[in-house]
């Protein structure tokens, strides 16, 4: 077995560390040399007021505080996301430096983010890149989409925190709701666009009792006709079906005591994603004979206590209960023969704790608090799992099987984090995060077909209709029946320094470490192997180095933040060959890096024009490949990697994305205001998988959008009417080749899946 290896590169490691080092040196030197500058507000200040602002100013004090924390951070307010069409937590790739997401996922309300090269590519798998609504971790990739008007801010947190609950490695996407208080709010929400896509929405918020009870409620409707066509199934594709709902009751018994009661949920019908064949005529045209219904129901409970125990010192505590189910037909290849599809039903019921204390004392700002989590995830998945997968072009073998999986997992941990101001300048941060993970499998894999294989030819298309009926089938013998269970510990630290270079101009160096959960593989279908199931992989971990500067300039009118970071990782988790256990399955496969530079800045260019833009370069390798190499080879002498190996970029990494946007004040004789908004973004090239296949290589991407917004004199009134991808280029969000076993090699299917065409949509609100 072959393992490819190439040497990590410590020389630019080291000299973007120095750099990095030198650059807060000379800034430190500042202070030396004019002692009188002036102290700017510290992030972590004023943390336990309970003064009542509005859902704006909340958001926009957020930002602020983010200006002083030591660490790469974006807080997007609601006036940001109107700005910026950002009608859900889909629209947020390109918004912030160096995040990655699909712009269409396997599911509608699914998300899945990557940050500097840090991400997971499996939406059942634990998110690296971890989603909070109101404090609540969200535990999978499934449902962790949102798209209500209740969102009053955004925040993303590129980098490892430690005291957020649950533990996140590459970083964190923060939602936060709106508050109802005695503020009443009403707005109601209409839109029409391409694709017959409509939406709906409702909001009302404010007092039950004034100063004492305060109830809120929100509700969306999203849905949309298909971009695509299915020509084997004669319908169209890719649509939208999405209704989710919030409703808050909010007691305070005393100024120094606050309870809120959230419930929310979420109803997806939108279909499964579709794909198409490259290597038919028309690219676009699905084939499978799958019809990719998907079912996801989504209920949670959320109960936040807020006391008041000294006018420094408040605790928290944030408990919630979240369920969902999916019932889903997945087409993995897009071809008409259903390779590898799966009907498959998930379950999930999560129960979580967040307990925190927060205050001063004197030069001191501390949170501390405990984290308990229980969750159990249930897989009900029939599959085409395969002896001779594509055996030749025109025959393939089927073993169809039924996988009945229930993993548990148990998490608890302790963290601390306190800001010391050394100086009036000078503030450094030390935190600590212990976490205690436990995990149990119990696996039942069952054949759906007497005798375990299912053959049939490709050029006898009547086949398929028996081919589907099996896969639909109930379980039959039983294959094997296996559990096991398995814990670890992870102690990981943060250390930071802030210094006050000169008025609105801080700058910040920080070390820290995040740390991904380990587990049980959740795809064991071979029913001559079972270990697969059992046998456990480790947590994934990773350093973050970082250095940066946060920059307030003329007077407010022009922010710019700037940051350098290098991440070394350990025990990669990838699904690929183990030659330790001879086996396909989920494990440490190697250590890696990640290395990048990124820029933000947003600028009030005069009372009428604004300008926003965002950059980042990244470069990521998979320095050691513990697993074993393997290719194919073409009849045409092409090379088709089928693994990962040493010195490989890592998936989802873009080495360049960017964005500008503009919005400007017309000066037309209407009333109100009317503003013409542009945005135009860039993302590199990357590789969708670990393999780093050119067949599965996403081609740089470029798209400018628009918005014309007008608002009433009194703000009542909003409409927009806005454009996406105005470029109409389609272009690829997931490639993936499948070929014939032997050499030469011969493809079967080309699978691919596109962004959207263009669309326009206008959209009215009221708010009363």
């Amino acid at each position: 077995m072959r393992q490819i290896q190439t040497p990590a590169r410590p020389r630019l490691k080291r000299r973007l560390v120095a750099g990095a080092a030198l650059a807060f040196l000379s800034l430190s030197a500042a202070h030396a040399a004019d002692p009188d500058l002036a102290d700017a507000p510290d992030a972590s200040a004023a943390e336990v007021d309970r003064v009542v602002v509005t859902a704006a100013k909340q958001a926009e004090r957020k930002a602020a505080l983010a200006q002083g924390d030591p660490a790469s951070i974006s807080v997007l307010t609601a006036n940001v996301l109107e700005r910026r069409s950002v009608a859900s937590t889909l629209d947020l790739v390109n918004l912030t430096p160096n995040l990655y997401q699909p712009r269409n996922t396997m599911s509608y309300s699914a998300a899945q983010y990557f940050l500097r090269g840090i991400g997971e590519l499996d939406a059942q798998g634990e998110p690296s890149v971890g989603t909070f609504v109101d404090g609540v971790y969200i535990t999978r990739n499934l449902g962790a989409m949102q798209e209500l008007l209740d969102i009053a801010d955004i925040q993303v947190d590129r980098g490892p925190v430690i005291h957020l609950g649950h533990q996140v490695e590459g970083g964190a996407v923060r939602l936060t709701t709106v508050v109802p208080d005695n503020q009443v709010r009403k707005e109601l929400l209409a839109g029409y666009g391409s694709f017959d896509e409509i939406k709906l929405g409702a909001l009302v918020s404010g007092p039950i009792v004034e100063d004492k009870v305060y109830g809120s409620f929100a509700i969306s409707r999203h849905q949309r006709d298909g971009t695509d066509y299915n020509r084997t199934l004669d319908r169209r594709e890719n649509d939208i079906a999405l209704t989710q709902a919030r409703a808050k009751l909010r007691f305070t018994a005393t100024a120094d005591l606050d309870f809120t009661l959230a419930v929310d949920g979420t109803a997806d019908d939108s279909l499964n994603r579709g794909y198409g064949n490259l290597l038919n005529a028309d690219k676009y045209a699905l084939n499978s004979p799958i019809y990719p219904k998907n079912r996801y129901r989504q209920a949670g409970l959320t109960a936040t206590t807020l006391y008041r125990v000294s006018p420094s010192w408040q605790v928290s505590s944030v408990t919630a209960w979240r369920v969902f189910e999916d019932h889903a037909n997945y087409d993995n290849t897009g071809d008409r023969f259903a390779r590898n599809s799966s009907p498959l039903r998930y379950y999930d019921n999560a129960w979580s704790e967040d307990l925190k204390l927060s205050g001063t004392a004197g030069k001191a700002r501390v949170v501390a608090g405990v984290y308990l989590l229980y969750e159990d995830w249930i897989t009900r998945r029939n599959v085409n799992a395969s002896t001779t997968f594509y055996g030749s072009p025109n025959r393939i073998v089927f073993t169809p099987v039924h996988a009945a999986i229930d993993q548990k997992t148990y998490n608890a941990a302790a963290y601390v984090q306190t800001d010391y101001d050394l100086t009036p300048r000078l503030t450094l941060t030390g935190g600590l995060r212990y976490n205690v993970e436990r995990h149990t499998t119990e696996e039942t894999l069952s054949w759906l077909i007497a005798g375990g294989d299912h053959t049939f030819t490709v050029t006898d298309v009547s086949q398929v209709a028996d081919e589907l009926a099996i896969l639909y089938g109930a379980p039959t013998a039983t294959a094997w029946h296996v559990k096991a269970h398995k814990s670890w510990t992870q102690l990981l630290p943060r250390l930071s320094a802030t210094f006050q270079a000169a008025p609105g101009v801080k700058a910040y160096a920080s070390i820290s470490q995040g740390a991904k959960s380990g587990g049980f593989d959740f795809r064991a279908n071979s029913p001559s192997n079972s270990r697969q199931a059992i046998t456990p992989y480790a947590p994934e971990k990773v350093t973050t180095y970082e250095a940066g500067v946060k920059s307030d300039l003329t007077g407010g009118r022009v922010r710019l933040n700037g940051a350098v970071f290098w991440n070394d990782f350990t025990d990669i988790q990838i699904s690929a060959y183990d030659p330790l256990t001879a086996m396909s399955r989920r494990f440490n496969a190697g250590d890696g890096h990640s290395v990048g530079i990124e820029v933000e800045a947003a600028a009030q260019v005069t009372s009428d024009w604004s300008l926003d833009a965002t950059a980042s370069w990244l470069d990521t390798e998979l320095d050691t490949y513990r697993g074993a190499y393997s290719q194919v080879v073409l009849a045409g002498g092409a090379i088709v990697p089928t693994s990962a190996h040493s010195g490989s970029p890592l998936p989802n990494a873009p080495k360049f994305q960017g964005k500008i946007a503009s919005d400007y004040r017309l000066p037309v004789g209407l009333p109100g205001e009317l503003t013409l908004g542009v945005d135009l973004s860039y993302q590199g090239a990357t590789f969708l998988t670990a393999a780093n296949s050119p067949y599965n290589r996403m081609p740089p991407q470029t798209f400018l959008d628009a918005a014309l917004r007008w608002k009433s004199p009194d703000g009542a009134w909003k409409a927009a009417l806005r454009g996406r991808n105005l470029l109409d280029r389609r272009y690829l969000v997931w490639s993936g080749l499948g070929t014939t076993n032997g050499s030469p090699a011969y493809a079967t299917f080309y699978s691919a899946s596109w962004t959207d065409p263009r669309t326009v949509y206008l959209e009215v609100r009221h708010s009363f």
